[in-house]
């Protein structure tokens, strides 16, 4: 950075230091318990700041050289070639950077962990308080439940010898309710840990908005949540009741605890003996819920084998509603057909997760209108993906099969970091055919779009979130890498 860039940072030093230390007495009184609203942790507005760089990707039209990008007070106020920087603006120049908009995920699977050099006064202890007040900054309705679905005992690290995804998460550990297969009055908020290591290390990669997905241990499972991964706490959750998550395939059965059948563990059912044990019993516990919310809205009373529990029939009649979003994870062509079905049966609306075999649909998907938020991209799986034979067919041109289909698609990296992350996926996608316009879009605006957040985030133009990020170079080059991330118009990452 130039001599104008220093000097008018220096005195904002110490203010963001002010109110660091502001942050950490809140957080700290929160987990000890007493009462302070989340919101009550704002600091004072940003004010006026003025990125220059190289070239600017507004996603909303060609990209600028030598542009410039106006925040005032968090929101993005100009962008453009030849504009007029306010008087007494911070001045952020990096001429031979590139500036994009904050890349979103929008499938994201976080480890829950608190890195021990930060907050190592939480292990063994039950912070209850501070995770309830997260959950509590947009509940969806007075009587909507909040019940955590980490009900035990903080851990102090991983437990046992178990193998690590590249997000630190245990390659058969989940946080679903194990208690039933369909959960979808759960929300993945109760049990997110925003302050875990994981949302930096997604920082680094220039990923400043995140979909959390719960995971496919359910076949109808809890409600994912949007946030950002950096800024306030009482600003960072932007949604907390998302889509519900369906999975079709062997997820449900394998992931989580062993799905016994009896006598196994007695002749009494519990949690060791939840079914379904088959693809057909996936596709049965599906329909079930769904035919029995639709009697329970009738005035009937649901019965009989799997009916769902009796908070989660609301919410399943949002769905049907088309109210609340549903996603379904599948990934063989089967269990994409089996989703397709279903959702024509019950007319619902679906977005589809992951779809590895999705190019062997592309006719179905494209008649069906069902948007793909397609990955991670890997010609050999890992993590749970491998243990699995779900994974055996992947293609790496699905993208471009994607886009030439004219299917709305949007690429993740779900639970993959740092060299095979976000940017890295819409990288090896351009290597295997996708246009870089293309690829770009399907990492900010079509994922902004699938979360309903178009014009807010995803893109660099007026009244939009100054979520942006000033590469070293072209985004997609192998060599490029994040420079500078500012989130809601304050810098919350340089590259020392």
């Amino acid at each position: 950075m130039n001599r104008q860039t220093l000097a008018t940072r220096a005195g904002s030093v110490a203010a963001r230091a002010a109110r660091t230390w502001v942050r950490c007495g809140l957080m700290l009184l929160m987990v000890l318990g007493l009462s302070l609203p989340v919101s009550a942790e704002g600091g004072e507005p940003p004010g006026v700041i003025a990125v220059k760089a190289g070239r600017v990707h507004t996603m909303t039209g060609d990209a600028i050289d030598h542009g410039v990008v106006i925040i005032r007070d968090g929101v993005i106020e100009v962008v453009g070639r030849d504009v007029e920087i306010p008087a007494g603006a911070e001045v952020i120049e990096l001429p031979d950077g590139v500036i994009t908009p904050g890349l979103i995920d929008a499938c994201c699977m976080v480890d829950f962990g608190i890195p021990e050099g930060a907050t190592g006064w939480l292990h063994g202890a039950k912070p209850y308080s501070f995770w309830r007040a997260l959950s509590e900054i947009q509940p969806e309705a007075p009587d909507a439940p909040s019940i955590s679905v980490l009900d035990r005992e903080f851990p102090a690290g991983p437990v046992g010898a178990v193998e690590k995804l590249t997000a630190g998460q245990p390659a058969h550990a989940t946080w679903a309710d194990q208690a039933y297969e369909v959960t979808p009055h759960r929300r993945v908020v109760d049990s997110l840990n925003l302050l875990s290591n994981d949302f930096a290390r997604l920082l680094r990669g220039g990923v400043t908005m995140a979909y959390i997905s719960p995971d496919s241990a359910n076949v109808i499972g809890g409600r994912g949540a949007v946030v950002k991964t950096a800024g306030p706490l009482g600003d960072r959750v932007v949604c907390a009741a998302g889509a519900v998550k369906a999975t079709m395939g062997g997820d449900p059965i394998r992931r989580g605890l062993p799905n016994y059948l009896p006598p196994m563990y007695g002749p009494t059912p519990n949690f060791h003996t939840r079914r379904p044990t088959t693809r057909m019993g996936v596709d049965w516990v599906f329909r079930k819920a769904f035919f029995d919310a639709a009697k329970a809205q009738a005035g009937e009373k649901p019965g009989g084998a799997d009916a769902p529990p009796p908070p989660a029939l609301p919410v399943l009649q949002q769905v049907l509603e088309g109210r609340v979003p549903l996603r379904i994870q599948a990934r063989m062509q089967h269990d994409i057909f089996s989703a397709l079905r279903l959702a024509e049966e019950f007319k619902l609306n679906f977005i589809l997760e992951e779809g590895t075999e999705a190019y062997r649909c592309l006719p179905q998907l494209q008649a069906a209108g069902v948007p793909v938020v397609f990955g991670p991209l890997y010609m050999t799986a890992s993590g749970y993906r491998g243990r699995t034979d779900e994974a055996r067919r992947p293609r790496l041109t699905t993208p471009r099969q994607l886009a030439d289909a004219g299917i709305a698609f949007a690429l993740t990296a779900q639970e993959l970091r740092d060299e095979e992350g976000l940017v890295r996926q819409a990288m090896v996608a351009v290597r295997h055919g996708l246009d870089e316009e293309e690829a770009l879009r399907s990492i900010t605006t079509a994922p902004a779009a699938m979360l309903g957040l178009s014009g807010k985030v995803g893109e660099l133009s007026p009244g939009a979130a100054a979520d942006l990020v000033v590469w070293s170079g072209e985004p997609l080059s192998a060599t490029s890498r994040p420079k500078l991330v500012v989130v809601g118009g304050e810098v919350v990452y340089e590259l020392e």
